[in-house]
Order: structure tokens, then sequence, then C-alpha cells
């Protein structure tokens, strides 16, 4: 979570080619890439709390590992902090719009102070939403920590040329959000009715990226069924919030994940934060791009 530090770490494993956002010819999209690489810029220059103050929206979310204001974390947080936090984006979507997008990628952590320490290292996700002004702020920061700090990205991937997605007129705003909650709702109840697997596919698109703790990124329903093979127990979902764009193309929700049971039946209750990223094809159906889980320890 780019929270204490930031999550980074290398391309994802890709089951399906992705366009170079160099060749994509959007604007919003690159202005959405230009706005990650300033942030990471002045977390270097200016530190990591002048950073996140300076570009997360008022209303921005992180997981900690809880979803909690993202404003009042930085606040509280010590301005010489001698945490050198560096991020690169390897991924980047943007509604056609231009209002909404995310952009994810590898993390660094390293003590200004003991420059001989190993760095840390994950995979942050940002998800950016245009502001009155139309600038860009960010609404939802979190991600995974691992070991590994991954292949470094050599270009900035977007979602492939041949995956269309819906075009349509603007919509209101709070139906939109009201939309993707309503989804995230029918995925839990299939997940219930007919088990994890079955939601998952009958929702994921076929370039969905995972984050789990511990481990790089993967993308793909190849590797989200290797990923599903040991989940086990019961599953629920309990979303607090999320938005879409102005034509609901591209959308997100986050909240508490619980599971119960185990592959035993009796294993120790488990939850996590999540977020998932909603992506409306052409034919009108909503589908899941990313699915991120950050574990929540247990109370004691």
């Amino acid at each position: 979570m780019k929270i204490v530090f930031r999550i980074m770490s290398g391309l994802l494993t890709a089951g399906l080619a992705a366009a170079v956002l160099s060749q994509s010819g959007s604007s919003s999209l690159q202005s959405l890439v230009d706005s990650e690489r300033a942030f990471s810029s002045m977390s270097v220059e200016k530190g990591i709390r002048e950073a996140f103050l300076t570009y997360l929206a008022d209303d921005a979310i992180v997981f900690r590992p809880k979803p909690v204001p993202g404003r009042k974390v930085y606040e509280d947080a010590p301005a010489d902090s001698p945490l050198l936090l560096t991020w690169e984006p390897a991924f980047a979507e943007v509604s056609a719009a231009g209002d909404l997008g995310y952009t994810t990628g590898p993390y660094e952590a390293r003590d200004r102070s003991k420059p001989d320490q190993p760095a840390r290292h994950g995979h942050y996700i940002s998800v950016w939403e245009r502001q009155g002004n139309w600038q860009w702020k960010v609404v939802f920061d979190g991600g995974i920590r691992h070991a590994e700090p991954g292949p470094k990205p050599q270009t900035v991937a977007t979602r492939p040329d041949q995956v269309k997605t819906w075009r349509g007129a603007k919509v209101d705003r709070i139906q939109g959000r009201t939309a993707l909650i309503d989804l995230e709702r029918n995925f839990a109840a299939k997940a219930l009715t007919a088990g994890i697997v079955e939601a998952y596919l009958a929702y994921a698109d076929n370039d969905i990226r995972i984050y789990r703790d511990n481990v790089l990124p993967t993308t793909g329903k190849e590797a989200l069924l290797k990923e599903l093979s040991m989940a086990a127990g019961k599953w629920t979902w309990d979303p607090l919030d999320g938005a879409a764009s102005s034509i609901a193309d591209l959308g997100y929700v986050y909240g508490i994940c619980d599971m119960t049971g185990g592959a035993t039946g009796d294993a120790p209750p488990e939850s996590s934060s999540y977020l998932r990223i909603w992506r409306r094809t052409s034919g009108g159906q909503w589908r899941i791009v990313l699915d991120l889980a950050v574990p929540i320890p247990a109370e004691k």
C-alpha cells in the first residue's frame, strides 16, 4: 500500500498483450501517467507527506490495512520521515470520458539513514479522478508487499486494442455508483450460491489483474483460477463505497471481505480490505479488471 511505503515492483505477468501507451493516442491517458510520475518525483524531492497531501483528493481512501481517510493519515505523518519512496507506473487505463482512471506498477522503499539496508518492494494501485479544475487527484491508494523487486517497467501498457469498451452518454454519477455497488452485491450473492470460482469466472475480464500479498501480481483468467484453487470456506463482501466515470465505462468499489470456515470448515475467520476495478464492455456488461485484497490482522 502506498501508505507508509508505497507499492512497486515490475511488470505484471501478462496473459494478453497490452497496447503500449505511446501508441494509444490518448491525451487523458498520457496526462494521467504524467501525474503519477510527478507524484513519485515529489515524494523523492519533498518527502512522502508533502507529496501525498498534494496529490490526494479531499475524500481519498487508503488501506491501512482497513479503509481509512487518506489525508488524515498523511496530515499525522512526520514531515521529516527518513523513508525514500519511489514508484513507477507499468499499466494505466482511463475512461473514454477522461475523468476516471487508474495506474499500477512497482514501488521501492528505502531508509535514507540506512543506505545499506535492503529495500522493501511491492506494487501500488492508484485510482485517479478529475476534479472541478480538471486536475487529476488520487481518490484511492493501496497495494501489496512482496520480497522480489520484479522486472523494471520499460513502457507503460494500457488496455489491449482488441478490448472494446462502452461508449455511452453521460449518466448521473450517483446512479452510476449505485449500479456498481449493486453489481458487487450480485457478485457476492453468486459466490454464496455457486461458489467463489463460478462467481469470478462469470464477472472477471480476460485480462484481470490479481494482487495478493507476498507474491508478484499476475494477469489473466489462468492466473485467477490458480489463485482461486487455494480459496476455501464461505466468502462475503461488504462494499463500502466506490465511483464510476461520467459515462459509466470504468469504476471501482472498495470494502471489507470476510472468510469463514476455510478448507477444514473450522478455520478461524479471516478479513481483508478489497478493491475491485470494473470495466464496462461494448455490449454493456461490467467485468472485473483488477482485484486487490489486503489482509486485516486479527484483533487480539
